[in-house]
């Protein structure tokens, strides 16, 4: 197939300038969007490039009317007419190719984003590049094996409204479960600061309380959903019921190690051990004993006084919990513990353990429980300052777990004992 030559165009240079000038010179911009589209190749839809003349008169680009002639195979017509052509008839549109690359240059079409390296509009997104590409820059790409995944701008708009809609639904469902939070927040707060009962009594004249701070930001839950009335326990014990849970140990699950007091209520390790029966109940690793009482319902608090110990170990299990040999002391195996060793060193045994401040003088921990919140909480009972709480979901019975630790030759001698309501 003969390749056409270059000539110069039939239309005389002065005309020329003159179309030049009076398309320069309309300031319609309808006017010169409707120029601008003559400016087009029908089959590329974009500027003309290389613009040949077939012999009806009709222009398209080279590589467009090459490539619409490769895959007819056998005839060789013109696209929009269908008049067979002959591709040595052809003639390069140097006119047309001209006004395209002054036209391209009008101030009212810099409104329209132009690609930086070849000066064409930018017609096609290109989704791996995340940005928009003009029909060169698109066969750069394909030349050298690049993706293929381009888009027309409509069909783009349309595949990002879709990811859009879709992140919208997701932030709106996530608002409405904020707002159910916030309000379950607010029920939360209004079914455990209710303090009308507390007012009564004031109003009875039995006794004149020091304002409290019964709001936080953070309202953590150990100090705001927990044992509030015990918080006012020593200013209106009287006033207020239940009081303390009167709690007594279990003989049979203590650690033959293990002494106990005749009412139940203190233990501490002797040297000599014990000949106890082996109940299925009983420690015989642990020098522990848990409580005689085991909970499935119901908010409980009791108090364990540990003054002049170094160590300890006190706290919640599980009734199915590992009492033969040792196991690990977290909640995942059915343990909610409060540890002290070395007369300073306290930690909450949760996974991972967590280390505490000792702020105050230790002398009696309050422990609180309550099952169906499923909340266990530690406190200083002297001061009633919040330690740390657990959370956890209970579905089995929960006995109160004492361990006063070996007695380390007279160092750690003294007991742990529960304190009853006087």
């Amino acid at each position: 197939m003969e390749v056409p030559s270059r000539p110069c165009s039939n239309i005389e240079p002065g005309n020329y300038e003159e179309v030049c000038d009076l398309i320069t010179q309309i300031p319609s911009k309808v006017q010169i969007q409707d120029i601008t589209k003559e400016l087009h190749c029908p089959l590329c839809n974009d500027w003309f490039r290389d613009p040949l003349m077939l012999s009806c008169g009709h222009n398209f680009c080279q590589a467009c009317i090459q490539n619409f002639w490769k895959q007819q195979a056998k005839e060789t017509f013109c696209p929009e007419c269908k008049m067979l052509c002959q591709y040595s008839n052809c003639t390069f549109n140097l006119v047309l190719e001209k006004l395209v690359e002054k036209i391209k240059k009008l101030p009212l079409l810099k409104g329209h984003p132009q690609c930086p390296e070849h000066g064409e509009n930018l017609k096609i997104f290109s989704k791996p590049d995340g940005k928009l590409i003009c029909f060169q820059c698109k066969d750069a790409r394909l030349s050298v094996g690049q993706s293929k995944d381009f888009l027309q701008i409509s069909d783009a708009v349309h595949f990002f409204m879709k990811e859009l809609t879709t992140h919208q639904d997701e932030l709106e469902a996530t608002l409405k479960e904020l707002q159910s939070l916030k309000n379950m927040q607010k029920d939360a707060i209004a079914a455990y600061k209710d303090i009308s009962s507390l007012l009564d009594s004031l109003e009875q004249g039995t006794k004149v309380l020091m304002p409290r701070e019964l709001i936080s930001r953070k309202l953590n839950p150990g100090l705001y959903k927990g044992p509030i009335q015990y918080m006012m326990w020593r200013e209106m014990q009287f006033s207020l019921s239940p009081g303390l849970s009167s709690l007594t140990l279990d003989p049979k699950t203590a650690h033959p190690n293990l002494m106990l007091s005749k009412n139940r209520t203190s233990v501490w390790h002797g040297d000599i051990k014990q000949v106890m029966p082996d109940d299925p109940e009983r420690f015989d690793s642990s020098v522990a004993v848990l409580g005689s009482k085991g909970f499935t319902s119901g908010k409980w608090y009791w108090e364990v006084e540990v003054a002049k110990k170094t160590k300890w170990t006190v706290g919640v299990v599980r009734e199915s919990i590992i009492r033969k040999g040792s196991c690990p002391l977290t909640p995942e195996q059915g343990f909610w513990l409060l540890r002290l060793r070395n007369q300073t060193d306290l930690k909450a045994l949760d996974l991972p353990s967590c280390s505490l401040k000792l702020t105050n003088n230790l002398n009696k921990v309050g422990i609180y429980l309550d099952y169906e919140g499923g909340q266990v909480s530690f406190y200083n009972a002297k001061t009633m300052t919040h330690i740390y709480t657990f959370t956890n979901n209970f579905t089995e019975k929960l006995y109160p777990y004492f361990c006063p630790c070996l007695n380390d030759g007279g160092e750690n001698k003294e007991p742990l004992h529960i304190l009853h309501p006087q």
